[in-house]
């Protein structure tokens, strides 16, 4: 007896993959971008960068991608918001919130979201919530906006705000915002399921009051992580 495998219909909709990026990251976002490509299967999607302050060798490299039409891409007009400047580029059904330090690992990673919006029509953002780390005193929880897909109809209507504001980290004014209301609905979607965050990238040049041990030690992690970085690109195995 065979058994038929039915496999679910992509839900319709246009998706802005939105990843902002700053300093040294050319390898990092090639590898974002490269394993974008290779796990989406979503007949309508783009992906749209946003340049909060990049080296020469990562802005040739993303300029040679828009050329070629393979992304857009913005410019930050403030460095420590460049999520919202994505957000206003936005002119699909669908948008996700993407960080640059990532690769994608199923070819479901879309789909998945995109069901999960789906199963309630008030659903309007599909992700995960952390506790804010560094700035307790101002807001408990956050969005975590790493592989977070939304809704762009309610999330202009509700002007929801991404980036970072005094006292609060990325997507804490978005939660308090969101949570305030009514009409919409969150999903809980954790994007480990499916996204590998190497995480920390550029944690040495944030945190400058750190002793030099710790520094030392993040230096030598973020090395490490750029030779795997660099390992998975020259083979493809990713």
């Amino acid at each position: 007896m065979f058994t038929l495998l039915r496999r679910r219909v992509m839900p319709a909709g246009s998706v802005s993959i939105l990843i902002p990026t700053m300093f040294d990251s050319r390898y990092v976002i090639e590898l974002c971008i490269r394993s974008i490509f290779k796990y989406t299967h979503h007949p309508d999607f783009q992906i749209i960068v946003c340049d909060a302050g990049i080296d020469k060798s990562t802005h040739e490299y993303l300029s040679e991608l828009e050329e070629s039409g393979k992304i857009k891409l913005i410019t930050a007009t403030d460095a420590q918001r460049p999520k919202d400047d994505l957000v206003r580029a936005v002119d699909t059904d669908y948008y996700v919130l993407m960080h640059d330090d990532i690769r994608i690992m199923k070819m479901t990673w879309l789909e998945n979201r995109l069901h999960l919006m789906n199963k309630n029509p008030a659903n309007a953002i599909v992700g995960s919530i952390v506790k804010n780390y560094g700035y307790a005193g101002n807001c408990r929880s956050r969005f975590f906006p790493l592989g977070m897909l939304v809704k762009t109809a309610a999330s202009r209507e509700l002007n929801l705000v991404w980036g970072k504001q005094p006292g609060f980290d990325t997507g804490a004014i978005a939660y308090q915002t969101f949570f305030q209301q009514s009409k919409y609905k969150f999903a809980s979607y954790k994007p480990s399921k499916d996204i590998y965050h190497f995480a920390e990238m550029t944690w040495p040049k944030y945190h400058t009051h750190q002793t030099y041990r710790n520094l030392d030690e993040k230096l030598n992690g973020i090395q490490q992580k750029m030779l795997k970085i660099k390992e998975l690109l020259d083979t493809n195995m990713f």
